[in-house]
């Protein structure tokens, strides 16, 4: 385990502090235990296990078991140069190098900020008190409990990007196979759905939608919460409701604290090479990394390679070469919809129906962790309806 500030006695090994087991930390760990060089790497997380993101909105829809999308950390961190720290980080003193935890402090020679994003419940109180979100395998657990449980008119998801689109396609599935007849409703701040993605698509998803008896109030925001309560802009009222929040993430508290320039939503602007200061790197959805005038988007497979770039990066500047810039490659992206009707962009190639499921849920299963969790996703995926 690595040793405290006070007390430090190993000089000779590169210490190394990977603050977050996501997608981009877990990459980043990975390659650097590979390197044959004398480092001592430790990753702190505030959690005990790393968390299937991308399939918690079909938990409820598809019946997915929400145990085979999470992977104790431990057993992702076997190697002997790899440690791991059940701690949350409060703060960095990038001065000294210094990670404080809520259990003490430790010094590192190099740094890799992975900690991810986090719901942005934009202060609002009563919406962290009575909505739920989908940050973990726990949330999507809640969610399936309180699903069960029933008593509910009219299911409303905030924010109608990404993830609000899905919740909303499986939620409706859910209530088909329950015989619940349950009113979905996507609430959108903006004038339309799925922000800057093109108009093709944004159409055909509405259209979707719009089948599944879903609907859509763009242009609106949720102005009241009380309990089971809700009131929509244009003082529409809804009884009886369960509130799913999805209209955004923001970083960690400790990211937001931080002195060095962010964006809006508090991610951390990073170089061409993955850097924001003195031996310190950044990845996944926590690094704001801009190429000609664009920035990357938040998705897994950046996560992936944008961890192992910043990994790979150390391994030079302790070898005394060149840094590496970091090219990223899109291969796409894919919006899916629990009715099989999903779309999106692969390849370069625009795709529709079944297909960009399928793809969906392959790149799914090759990036989950541990082969009981992909057999027993597979066979949640493959099994016949009842």
């Amino acid at each position: 385990m690595l040793l405290p500030l006070r007390g430090f006695t190993l000089f000779n090994m590169r210490k190394i502090i990977i603050i977050g087991a996501g997608f981009a930390g877990l990459s980043a760990a990975k390659r650097l235990s590979r390197s044959n060089l004398d480092l001592q790497i430790t990753v702190f997380d505030k959690r005990d296990s790393s968390d299937f993101l991308p399939l918690l909105p079909d938990v409820p829809g598809r019946g997915l078991n929400p145990d085979f999308l999470a992977c104790k950390i431990t057993d992702l961190l076997r190697k002997k140069n790899l440690n791991f720290i059940k701690e949350e980080v409060i703060s960095l003193d990038l001065e000294s190098k210094q990670v404080i935890t809520s259990g003490s402090s430790y010094v590192y020679d190099f740094l890799v900020i992975a900690s991810g994003s986090q719901t942005n419940f934009f202060g609002n109180q009563d919406a962290q008190n009575h909505a739920y979100a989908l940050n973990s395998v726990n949330d999507a657990k809640r969610i399936l409990n309180r699903l069960h449980a029933g008593k509910f008119e009219n299911l409303i998801i905030c924010g109608g990007g990404y993830t609000g689109i899905e919740a909303a396609s499986n939620l409706r599935l859910y209530c088909r196979k329950n015989g619940i007849a349950a009113k979905i409703v996507i609430v959108e701040r903006a004038p339309e759905i799925l922000g800057p993605l093109p108009d093709w698509m944004k159409s055909y998803v509405r259209t979707n939608l719009k089948g599944m008896e879903i609907e859509v109030l763009a242009n609106s925001v949720i102005e009241s919460i009380q309990e089971s309560r809700l009131v929509v802009s244009g003082n529409r009222i809804f009884e009886k409701t369960m509130l799913f929040w999805v209209p955004g993430v923001r970083t960690a508290d400790f990211i937001q604290r931080l002195a060095v320039e962010k964006n809006p939503q508090g991610r951390i602007v990073v170089d061409g090479y993955l850097k924001f200061g003195q031996d310190c790197f950044c990845a996944g959805d926590t690094a704001f990394f801009t190429e000609k005038n664009n920035s990357l988007r938040m998705a897994v497979q950046f996560a992936i390679a944008g961890g192992d770039h910043a990994a790979f990066n150390i391994i030079r500047r302790i070898k005394n070469l060149p840094l590496k810039k970091f090219i990223p490659r899109d291969l796409g992206y894919i919006i899916p919809m629990a009715n099989n009707k999903s779309c999106g962009t692969v390849f370069g190639f625009n795709l529709k129906g079944f297909l960009p499921t399928l793809l969906h849920f392959i790149m799914c299963i090759y990036r989950l962790s541990g082969l009981r969790n992909k057999i027993g996703l597979t066979g949640d995926l493959t099994k016949k309806e009842a």
